[in-house]
Parts: structure tokens; C-alpha cells; sequence
């Protein structure tokens, strides 16, 4: 799969000759060459190929994070989130169509889409490839649209719906319903990928069968249908070899991208000429260490543009005494790597440098420590001005989320990480039938699914503390479960949305947010350049409120 993105140069005029439909194409002549390009069977791999690739610009990329990590109730700005986009998080009155992360994840999208509409519409015109492979090929297209489409209708709402190619210059769009894209769209493109993909990846990181039946159950937990949900997470639980990887640390390991638990993830290589970029998950949510004297910026410890900063809300939410996704998902001590002094104490390379607890301390404690001491005392997070609290410095000092270190990069300032993106692994779908069966009356069975994963989270020999009953289940539970287990994976705007708790815990626990959010803001505004180009407007019009 990491050959994916090898004719990525080669495609990408192509992708843009077919660009989305309620964009202005005004280069027919190129058209040409598409319609000689896409006639064989390796036109129609690389046209998949291609497919794939405005995934990278979401799964990895800051844009992406912003719209599914920030502006909830365990994410808000660090430091550079302030800088650089804080109006997602914020919904202020500058959330506006001209929102440059938004625009931008629009636009790669409707690429994507029209690429995959045009691997759909021509691959069965290609008479060298059999039957088989066309529909192997066709179902990794549709699945691939499904995913642009469940996207775009959750961010934003009614959005242009199209299954054809762009085939010249249109200018008009439209503005379909959302039950009608999950109905003519995300659902048969789904069901179709289940039943014509194959158990084993075209290559490793393709879409295969549980792939899709797992994308398919988080499509049907969105619209509420819980028994199929339900049904589609236990296949992909129980008729794979799928295995929850245990200590959950693991996962996160830079040595182990390819383990039992990845059901699916966008792939990133060390290769620059085919990695786009890279992942850059690495800089957004780590601690600002670089102002400590012993510390100078370095490759394990990363280059931090501090983006997001953890809630108090998400900080209290682990019980550290036995849960091992604390210590799995976040850095709280940082080695120095030069000498210095820290408060009269002369500090080494290897010492400690940097300590954060998660309980008040005396300040004399904190004076006289070897290396700085960072406590926990529970004041807003973003409101911090003492100089040795969780949040100081202008929101640069946190717990770091660890699962995106890249100490395979080849230089401290280096920002195309490696590492692949997990979309879906084994411990969501546990979740997900969970909620389902939850929905359904049955909380011993929603207990049971919860169980195992927290089961795999225990500290050694704090597994029978950490097991849960069926009088524990609600929604309250399934949200927090969701925080723990998945904190930083793309998950929790689309989680509060679909839950019809955005609203409520933003205003309880981002403090930087609740002033401001309201109805209007369930979807994004549309993006400017989009409304600005469209020959339609009146039928084209702006998400109320924007």
C-alpha cells in the first residue's frame, strides 16, 4: 500500500482535469487525455491509486484535526491553536466560508470523490480486467466515496451530491438532502464494498470486507439503526483474526503501524518522493519543552506546535490508580539533554528535566525540585498564569499525546512523519457495539463489549477493579469510554454531534468555546469559493447562520 501513493504525480493532473462537479473545469483539452489514460487496467489502478490520495490531506494533517479534535469537551487551542486557527475551536463570529481549514478539506474531498466517481463509471468499460477484479476495484472506489460523502454531510450538512464524473465545464450545484446521500450514496456504496471486497487487501492498507463492514456499522450508529450496527461490529469482532493489542502502549509504538488491532489506516512512508507530505499528527498536542534550560528540541521528544490543548474535563477523566491508557496515550516526564540549573540544583543529560502530577503541590515543593514540577489544580485550563501549573506559559504546557510520535524523522525540525493513520481499529468497534446494544435495552451485553477493552487498559493486576457492570452503562459512560480509549483519533466532534451532546459539554467543558457555540454550529460554513463560483446560487445558499 505504500506504492499507493507512488503515481500520485502522474494522477494528479488527472484528478484535477476531474475536479468535483461544483467546481469550474476550464481545461478540456487535458479531458483527452484522461479518457486515453483510464481505458486500461493500469489507467484503472492508478485512477484508484489517486483515489486515495486527498485521504492524506485529511487523516494527518492539521485541517483534519481541527474539524474533529478541537472545539469539543476534552480538546481546546494550545498555544498554536490561538495562533493559527482558534476560531474552529472558538465558534466565534469569524467562523466564516472563508475558513481556510475548511475550505481546504471541501475541496480535497470533492476531489476525491469525482476520482473515485470516475473509477466507478469506467472501470466496467475495460475489457482486460475480469469481472472479479472490476468489482474488487469498484467496491474500493465506492467505499472510498462513501467516506468523502459521510464526511462532508456531517460537517456541513445538504451538500452536492453527484455518482457521475465531471465530464467538461459545469457550474451548477446543488444542495441534496442528507437522508438522501446516506440512502442513494454512503449506505449502497458501503453495502456494495461488503459484498464484493475480499478478506485479504488487494495490499496491505487497501480496503478489503471488514474494512467496509466496520465503516459501514459507524454509518449505521450515526443514523441510529443499532441492531445493523451492532450486528457489523461483532462480524468484524469475532470472524476476523482482528486482536486487541495488549499493554495498549503498544499501539503506539513507531515499530508496530502493521499489528492485529488495525482494521484500516491511511499509510505514510520514510520515502519523501511518495509520502505527500507526511503524517504530521506529531506537532500538534505536546508540551512546549524547548523553554526548559536542560532541554533542547530533539527528535524523540518532537517539534512542538502545541495546537491543542487537553480540557480539564479530559485530564480528570482517567483513574491513573489502575487505567493504563493514561501512561499509554500521554508524556509527563522529559529527560534533559544538555547540563543547566533548575532551581539551584545542577541538572545532567538523562535526569529529569520536566514532571508533571496530576494533584495540587506546595509551591515550596515546586521551588526546590530538581527539574520543573508541573501540578494539576484544577482552574481552567486556559485561564493559567501561575508558573507551575498544567497550562502555563500561554497554554505551551500539558501532558503530550503520545500517539503520534514519529522518532524516526530525519531532523528536529523535520514535519513529514511516517507513522500511518489509524481511521479504524479493533477497540471502536467494540464501542460501537456497545452503544448499540445499550440502545437496545441490553446493558449487560453493552457491559460485556466495554469489558474487554477495559480489560486490555488495566494495569497488571487491576483488572477485576477495572470491569464494569450493566447498571454503569449510559450514554454519560459510553462518551467517557469513547474519550479514553480514543482520545485524539478524529473521533469526538462526530461523536458529540451524533450523540446530540455537541452543544451541551461544550458549553459545560470548553471554556474557550462556550460562550459562543449555538445551534448553527451542528454544521460548518459552506466555503466561499465555493458559493462564489456556482451559476446557481439561489439554489446553492449558505449553512443558516453563516
Amino acid at each position: 500500500m505504500k506504492n499507493i501513493y507512488k503515481t500520485f504525480l502522474l494522477s494528479l493532473s488527472l484528478v484535477f482535469n476531474f475536479a468535483c462537479e461544483d467546481v469550474i473545469i476550464e481545461d478540456p483539452v487535458s479531458l483527452a487525455t484522461a479518457d486515453g489514460y483510464y481505458n486500461s487496467a493500469q489507467g484503472i489502478e492508478d485512477g484508484l491509486r489517486a483515489a486515495y490520495t486527498p485521504l492524506r490531506r485529511f487523516y494527518g494533517r492539521q485541517e483534519g484535526f481541527f474539524l474533529t479534535v478541537t472545539g469539543t469537551d476534552i480538546f481546546t487551542n494550545g498555544f498554536g491553536g490561538v495562533a493559527n486557527a482558534p476560531d474552529i475551536n472558538n465558534y466565534s463570529a469569524n467562523l466564516l466560508g472563508t475558513n481556510g481549514m475548511i475550505t481546504t478539506v471541501w475541496n480535497q474531498f470533492y476531489i476525491g470523490i469525482n476520482q473515485a466517481n470516475t473509477v466507478v463509471n469506467r472501470t466496467p468499460e475495460v475489457s482486460e480486467i475480469s469481472e472479479t477484479q472490476k468489482a474488487r476495484i469498484i467496491g474500493e472506489a465506492r467505499f472510498i466515496r462513501a467516506l468523502y460523502y459521510f464526511h462532508l454531510v456531517q460537517q456541513f450538512g445538504p451538500v452536492h451530491f453527484s455518482l457521475e464524473e465531471t465530464v467538461g465545464v459545469e457550474t451548477e450545484a446543488n444542495r441534496t438532502d442528507v437522508g438522501t446521500i446516506y440512502q442513494e450514496g454512503i449506505v449502497p456504496d458501503l453495502q456494495y464494498a461488503v459484498d464484493n471486497l475480499p478478506v485479504e487487501a488487494f495490499e496491505y492498507g487497501r480496503i478489503n470486507k471488514a474494512a467496509a463492514e466496520a465503516l459501514l456499522a459507524r454509518v449505521h450508529l450515526t443514523l441510529g439503526n443499532w441492531s445493523e450496527a451492532e450486528t457489523l461490529a461483532s462480524k468484524v469482532i469475532n470472524e476476523y483474526d482482528f486482536e486487541l493489542v495488549t499493554p495498549y502502549a503498544e499501539l503506539w509504538d513507531i515499530g508496530n503501524d502493521v499489528n492485529s488491532e488495525i482494521v484500516w489506516s491511511i499509510q505514510y512512508t520514510g520515502d519523501p518522493l511518495t509520502n505527500d507530505g507526511g503524517n504530521w499528527g506529531h506537532l500538534f498536542f505536546i508540551f512546549d519543552y524547548t523553554f526548559n534550560p536542560a532541554m533542547t528540541r530533539n527528535v524523540i521528544y518532537g517539534r512542538p506546535w502545541q495546537r491543542f490543548l487537553p480540557t480539564n474535563y479530559l485530564l480528570k477523566l482517567y483513574d491513573r490508580s489502575m487505567d493504563a491508557r493514561w501512561d499509554g496515550s500521554f508524556r509527563t516526564a522529559w529527560l534533559a539533554d544538555k547540563s543547566a540549573e533548575i532551581n539551584g540544583h545542577v541538572v545532567n543529560p538523562g535526569d529529569t528535566a520536566i514532571k508533571i502530577v496530576m494533584y495540587p503541590v506546595p509551591d515550596e515543593v515546586q521551588e526546590t525540585a530538581p527539574y520543573w514540577l508541573f501540578d494539576f489544580n484544577d482552574n481552567w485550563i486556559g485561564d493559567i498564569t501561575a508558573p507551575w501549573e498544567i497550562g502555563t506559559n500561554q497554554r505551551r504546557n500539558y501532558p503530550s499525546l503520545l500517539k503520534y510520535m514519529d522518532p524516526l524523522r530525519t531532523s528536529v525540525n523535520a514535519t513529514d512523519g511516517r507513522r500511518d493513520f489509524p481511521v479504524i481499529r479493533l477497540a471502536e468497534m467494540y464501542l460501537i457495539a456497545a452503544e448499540a446494544a445499550w440502545r437496545q435495552n441490553k446493558n449487560q451485553v453493552a457491559a460485556d463489549y466495554i469489558n474487554v477493552i477495559r480489560s486490555r487498559a488495566a494495569i497488571p493486576g487491576k483488572e477485576a477493579e477495572m470491569q464494569v457492570s450493566a447498571s454503569d452503562i449510559d450514554l454519560a459512560f459510553i462518551l467517557d469510554e469513547r474519550a479514553r480509549e480514543l482520545v485524539g483519533e478524529k473521533h469526538r466532534w462526530y461523536d458529540l454531534k451524533r450523540t446530540g451532546t455537541l452543544l451541551e459539554r461544550v458549553r459545560e467543558y470548553n471554556l474557550d468555546a462556550a460562550p459562543n457555540i449555538q445551534e448553527m454550529h451542528l454544521v460548518r460554513p459552506i466555503p466561499q469559493t465555493q458559493i462564489d463560483r456556482v451559476s446557481n446560487p439561489g439554489d446553492f445558499s449558505q449553512n443558516e447562520g453563516y
